[in-house]
């Protein structure tokens, strides 16, 4: 048998239509030969079809990506706020909401605060001296509960969460990263305006006061898993945590020494209020500042949603925090029933940054004597 492997002029051009120009189909004399170069021509023009269907990164032309249904929607749609976008709500800019405020608003975050609904009884004539009257309030605050002074920029609104009315003119929730709620609320209040307002906000913050917890035994350590009294506060604080809400369970709050707020300030204000000091009576501080800088790192945790976490500071007794005042005011030595010291590791653990040392309140220049 003779083989010729080249194309024949006169031959016409193949009909086949996988039978490509790029090889020519070998001949032979013998018909047998010539019929099974003919099938193993349309054998390997069809494996080259094949493997071109299923590799299409062969093909010519290029490949559009995947749509998945409703793609172009959600391009279009509006973006919830993430960590770094939409606004900070405070609901209640008293002492340490106003300084919350602004620490956000000098941080590049878009603030706004809420005041009490001007009162029903005219504004006094002759205001106290100390005394504060914020705006759009008619009653002057004591210096010891006065807001710093916030700049124009930052929004203020009137509410208040037993008045719906007052609802409408908070901003919307879907503008807001964060909502943090300074004051206690109330059970009935709170499910109302929590179903209405704070379910849409991606964050809530409450704080909460350590007089929350049970003390079984004077003098007793406290944390997080400590059984509650059950107050209308803590029941409406436990109604925001169980849908989602982080409850920052806050220890007595000091300031700078020279301010209103000093530890020795405190403890005078305490003194004068009837009640009886005991000398052994566990006392637990923690500074503004610490409070601010937890808020902070919660706000950018969402993974702390629903628990309670205590900012409880450090913990001394009353005969220490007398002889650093230097007071010398009637004293008992009874236990105090409700004496505690609160824990703070949890916070110190996960929430702050390694190393993180709260302010120690014994250490602050007394500038106060009792």
């Amino acid at each position: 048998v003779s083989l010729n492997t080249s194309t024949r002029p006169d031959q016409p051009a193949p009909l086949w239509p996988f039978s490509s120009s790029r090889a020519p189909m070998r001949e032979s004399n013998c018909p047998f030969m010539r019929l099974v170069f003919f099938i193993l021509s349309l054998t390997k023009s069809a494996s080259a079809a094949l493997m071109q269907y299923r590799h299409p990164s062969f093909r010519a032309h290029p490949l559009r990506a995947l749509r998945c249904p409703g793609a172009s929607a959600m391009a279009r749609a509006p973006q919830a706020p993430t960590h770094e976008q939409g606004g900070v709500i405070i609901l209640g800019a008293g002492w340490v909401g106003s300084r919350l405020a602004a620490h956000l608003a000098e941080s590049g975050v878009d603030v706004c605060v809420t005041n009490r609904p001007p009162s029903a009884n005219p504004p006094q004539a002759n205001q106290p001296p100390g005394m504060h009257r914020p705006p759009g309030s008619s009653r002057p605050k004591p210096k010891y509960f006065r807001p710093i002074e916030l700049p124009e920029s930052i929004p203020r609104r009137a509410f208040d969460m037993s008045n719906r009315e007052t609802w409408t003119d908070l901003p919307p929730p879907s503008s807001l990263r964060a909502a943090v709620i300074t004051f206690a609320a109330m059970p009935e209040e709170c499910a109302a305006f929590w179903d209405e307002y704070l379910s849409h906000v991606p964050r809530v913050i409450c704080y909460s006061s350590t007089a929350v917890y049970k003390v079984e035994t004077p003098g007793q350590l406290v944390d997080e898993d400590t059984p509650l009294r059950r107050t209308p506060r803590a029941n409406a604080e436990e109604f925001m945590r169980e849908r989602g809400a982080t409850v920052l369970t806050i220890s007595g709050i000091f300031g700078e020494p020279q301010g209103s707020r000093g530890v020795c300030t405190c403890l005078a204000a305490y003194a004068t209020s009837g009640v009886k000091l005991s000398r052994r009576k566990t006392v637990n501080m923690v500074h503004v500042d610490d409070i601010i800088e937890s808020t902070v790192r919660l706000l950018e945790v969402p993974q702390q949603g629903g628990r309670r976490i205590n900012v409880g500071g450090h913990h001394f007794t009353m005969r220490d925090l007398l002889s650093h005042c230097n007071c010398d005011l009637p004293t008992v030595d009874d236990n105090d029933s409700g004496s505690k010291r609160v824990s703070s590791e949890y916070l110190l653990n996960e929430v702050l940054p390694s190393g993180y040392h709260f302010a120690e309140p014994l250490k602050q220049a007394c500038f106060r004597r009792c």
